[in-house]
């Protein structure tokens, strides 16, 4: 999954995976122009189910399991502050309870196994941001076991959880203490690295997160992403990718 791939040579990057033996499709309906781009195993079912500004939902089928797959890229802090981001969290976190609802409203009708939703993308939020960890937001907890509750009451109501295991990949002692990195910060706060990207879970996902291949990618190859320890922005990406497994 690769935002902003405007200039992004796509047969060039899929000749580069079947180097590597994977056989790839890219999978988008909207001009390129839009930034957000899927490439799937062709082993996959992938199905396009709605593309909006600033995500791309995608179903997904393997082996029997099936998962709503949410692809993002919200605005940058250069353009909105906190709060305006944050608020786009929140409308979006609606959105993906009415797509898991109209989804498994019929599942259930037909007897069939359920979806479960994947976020993942360039959120520009931190993981301890009102949008991502706040309950108005996508409730994205830390701790798996409170997770696996489900989800938690507030008021009247019962809010689903969202786990988020980006945390623990913050502040490693291998440098690599984020996925940006920036010296400046616009409220003053000295973070110099930040968790933009991540990727964000159902709890019925947890036992299924394969913890071994969970990483930040810092080499690629023989290309190192990092110089001076910051990212090499210059001749890649000022993002680092990060990579998962479920499953």
């Amino acid at each position: 999954m690769i935002a902003e791939s405007e200039n992004l040579d796509m047969q060039y990057f899929l000749s580069g995976l079947r180097k590597n033996g994977k056989i790839f499709t890219q999978i988008e309906l909207l001009p390129k122009k839009r930034g957000l781009t899927l490439f799937a195993n062709e082993s996959l079912e992938v199905l396009i189910y709605k593309e909006e500004k600033y995500f791309t939902a995608y179903k997904v089928h393997n082996n029997g399991k099936k998962y709503l797959l949410f692809v993002t890229h919200f605005t940058s802090p250069m353009y909105k502050g906190e709060s305006a981001r944050a608020q786009r969290a929140n409308t979006l976190y609606r959105t993906i309870e009415k797509m898991e609802s109209a989804c498994n409203e019929v599942e259930t009708q037909t007897g069939k196994r359920k979806y479960n939703s994947i976020v993942v993308g360039d959120f520009n939020l931190q993981p301890f941001s009102d949008g991502i960890i706040g309950i108005h937001g996508f409730n994205a907890i830390m701790d798996a076991n409170k997770a696996k509750k489900g989800s938690r009451t507030f008021g009247e109501s019962n809010v689903r959880f969202f786990y988020n295991p980006m945390w623990h990949l913050m502040g490693k002692h291998d440098g690599i203490l984020g996925t940006y990195y920036c010296e400046t910060d616009q409220e003053d706060k000295s973070f110099y690295w930040y968790t933009f990207d991540q990727v964000l879970l159902r709890p019925e996902l947890i036992d299924e997160f394969v913890w071994d291949e969970f990483e930040i990618i810092k080499k690629i190859g023989n290309k190192t992403l990092i110089k001076n320890n910051r990212i090499y922005k210059e001749k890649f990406s000022d993002h680092l990718p990060i990579k998962f497994k479920i499953g």
